[in-house]
C-alpha cells in the first residue's frame, strides 16, 4: 500500500470510528476550530495491523485551559490523571487527550517542538520506537518511520539518547514492563540504549532498598495488558536474563 492510499484507508477508518461516537464528532469539530490535533502510538498501530482497538492517544495542539474548557462545554464525560491528561469515557473505547504544552518531553523541553514539523517533533517525543506512530487529523499526514524500524529490526529502542530525557520519564515501571511484554510477545531484542536503561532503573530501585520484582508487580495492576500476560515469575526471568546477558551481578540487583 502506498502512502496516499495509506492516508486514504486510516482517514476512512477515523470518520467511522467518529460516525460511530458522535460527542466525540463534535467534540474533535470544536477543537478544530482552534487548534490541531494529532493520534499518537497504539490506535494507528493497531489500524495498520488490523487490529480493533480499545483506546486513542490525542495530542492536541492548544493550550490545556482552551482545550479544557471545550472538554467542559461539551457533553462528554471525562476524568483527569495526574500528569493532566484527560480521559474521555465512551462505549467501547477510551480516549486520552492532553494539551500539547503537557507532553513530558516538551514541558521539560527534552525534545524541540519545530512549529514547521510538528509530526517529527513528536514522533522523536514518544519514548520507545514501538510507539512511535503519529497523525495530523487535520491532513492525514503521518509518521510512521521509527515503528517500521522495529518491525524490521525486531529492537526495542529508545528514541532519545539524553540521559535527562530518561530520567524524566514520569514512567519508569511501566516502562520496564512494556519492555519485558513487547520481548515476549514479539521476540525483539533490546537495542544497547533500551538495556542500559533497563538495568539502570532497575539497579535504582533496588538502592531504593526495594524489591525490584515486587515494585513491577504493583505496577502491573493497573495495567490490564501486562496483568494477563505477564506472570510473576515470567518477570522474574526477564531481569535475570537481561542481566545474565550483560554480566552483571544478579544478586546485586534483584533481591527477592
Amino acid at each position: 500500500m502506498d502512502y496516499n492510499e495509506l492516508k486514504r484507508k486510516f482517514q476512512l477508518h477515523f470518520a467511522l470510528e467518529l460516525n460511530s461516537k458522535p460527542k466525540l464528532k463534535f467534540l474533535m469539530y470544536d477543537i478544530f476550530v482552534f487548534g490541531s490535533a494529532y493520534i499518537v502510538g497504539g490506535y494507528l498501530r493497531d489500524f495498520l495491523n488490523s487490529i480493533a482497538s480499545r483506546d486513542i492517544d490525542i495530542i492536541v495542539d492548544l493550550d490545556n485551559e482552551k482545550l479544557l474548557e471545550i472538554i467542559q462545554n461539551s457533553e462528554v464525560e471525562y476524568t483527569i490523571n495526574r500528569h493532566k491528561g484527560i480521559k474521555l469515557h465512551f462505549p467501547n473505547i477510551t480516549v486520552d487527550m492532553w494539551s500539547i504544552e503537557n507532553n513530558w518531553a516538551f514541558k521539560n523541553e527534552l525534545v524541540k517542538l519545530n512549529d514547521k514539523d510538528k509530526l517529527q517533533s513528536i514522533a522523536k517525543g514518544c519514548f520507545y520506537n514501538y510507539d512511535s506512530l503519529v497523525v495530523n487529523l487535520h491532513s492525514f499526514n503521518m509518521n510512521i518511520q521509527y515503528y517500521l524500524n522495529f518491525k524490521a529490526e525486531k529492537k526495542l529502542e529508545i528514541l532519545q539518547k539524553s540521559p535527562l530525557y530518561k530520567i524524566l520519564n514520569p514512567t519508569t515501571e511501566a516502562n520496564i514492563l512494556r519492555a519485558f511484554y513487547l520481548k515476549k510477545i514479539y521476540h525483539i531484542d533490546f537495542s544497547s540504549n533500551t538495556k542500559k536503561y533497563l538495568i539502570d532503573k532497575i539497579g535504582e530501585i533496588t538502592d531504593k532498598r526495594l524489591n525490584p520484582l515486587l515494585q513491577l508487580e504493583l505496577t502491573k495492576a493497573s495495567y490490564k495488558k501486562y496483568t494477563s500476560s505477564l506472570s510473576e515469575s515470567e518477570i522474574e526471568s526477564s531481569i535475570l536474563e537481561l542481566y545474565k546477558e550483560n554480566n552483571f551481578d544478579k544478586q546485586i540487583y534483584l533481591k527477592l
